[in-house]
């Protein structure tokens, strides 16, 4: 098959969408070898170290890439569904949009789009105008045209279809974690890597990994560890935040500067998805307590680095994490930390195998029956 992929997300450095792009495609280059892969990508700017491009190539995958800003798909594309994407990558058999634009496509070829939550309908007070209209642009696009859809979670399959029920097909296919999310013994590479971010190591840390933004609920993960180092014996504790920027995040800080956390609470910005696996390593545990998820998937990165993560049982969390997981709940977040960072809980039976190889497996199993 000739399979052609949106990969403009990948301008998004850091985000999770961004993430799982590069990586779906990484992987299908080595485990769907007998494909060919056409990926379009557009964007004015690159972000800094932007290797992404570069590496699949290096992997065999043919890169169509336009410098033009994606004002103009939005325009094109969202709103006239004007230039079908063969027009600028060839003909391929399948295409896969990317979360955000569903392109036209060309009679025969078969549409396939990956939708991974859907918090701008369910809390579309969370997300700007602009994200919500543009989801929804796409998602009436993907419903008209009968696209496929791929969901990460059961739990976003029930809310696609409870809110879209005359969506053609949705598929099931779990998120995977990289080969890198792993135990980490070499302590002086651990070192080295936080040096890069200015972090030092080692040193008594919590860490937080995603968006800065209202359904992460940074909030209370701020207020937890405000009465976490008031105790005299984790006073020396500090609360890394590795992400970028959201929207609508202004009252995180306002609340870190009210509880006088400015040299507790450390913002690291934007960490390279290679480097993430030591900063998961050198945590005592990973707070997550985020108040809808389509999958969650840092909290099982922190799991196969074999740290613990403080959580709510709810949306698609509870599906990934099953079995007797010691989830918190509303009142006793600080006890549950407490007993984390004691090392109470045995988290390596929780670490399941949810890998590339078999994610791919499912991906190209299901492009091949549409």
């Amino acid at each position: 098959m000739i399979i052609g992929i949106d990969v403009s997300m990948l301008n998004y450095q850091g985000s999770g969408v961004a993430n799982y792009t590069f990586n779906l495609v990484k992987n299908l280059l080595k485990y769907g070898k007998e494909n060919e892969y056409r990926l379009f990508y557009s964007s004015l700017r690159r972000p800094k170290n932007f290797y992404y491009l570069e590496e699949l190539r290096n992997l065999g995958a043919k890169i169509y890439d336009y410098p033009l800003p994606i004002s103009i798909w939005k325009i094109l594309w969202g709103k006239y569904h004007l230039v079908p994407v063969e027009w600028l990558i060839g003909k391929v058999d399948v295409f896969l949009s990317s979360d955000f634009l569903r392109p036209p496509l060309l009679k025969g070829t078969k549409g396939v789009t990956t939708i991974h939550d859907l918090t701008w309908k369910i809390f579309p007070q969370f997300h700007n105008d602009d994200i919500v209209e543009a989801h929804q642009r796409k998602l009436d696009k993907t419903i008209k045209y009968g696209d496929t859809v791929i969901v990460d979670s059961e739990n976003t399959k029930r809310d696609l279809l409870k809110f879209y029920p005359e969506i053609n097909k949705a598929e099931t296919i779990h998120l995977a974690v990289g080969d890198h999310f792993k135990r980490i013994r070499n302590k002086v590479e651990v070192k080295k890597v936080l040096k890069k971010y200015k972090v030092k190591f080692p040193g008594n840390y919590l860490l937080y990994v995603g968006a800065i933004e209202p359904r992460k609920n940074l909030e209370t993960a701020i207020e937890v560890f405000n009465k976490f180092v008031s105790r005299k014996e984790y006073s020396d504790y500090v609360f890394l935040i590795v992400g970028r920027a959201g929207w609508k995040n202004e009252q995180i800080f306002n609340l870190i500067n009210k509880l006088k956390l400015e040299n507790k609470v450390r913002f690291v910005g934007y960490v390279e998805d290679r480097d993430l696996p030591y900063f998961y390593n050198a945590t005592k545990v990973f707070v997550y307590l985020s108040k809808y998820e389509g999958f969650g998937l840092p909290p099982i990165e922190a799991a196969s680095c074999g740290t613990p993560t403080l959580l709510y049982n709810n949306s698609s969390l509870k599906e990934i994490f099953k079995d007797g997981y010691p989830y918190t709940s509303h009142g006793k977040e600080l006890s549950d930390l407490i007993s984390l960072v004691k090392g109470k809980t045995d988290i390596k039976k929780y670490a399941y195998d949810f890998s590339w190889k078999k994610y791919c497996t499912e991906f190209l199993k299901t492009v091949k029956t549409i």
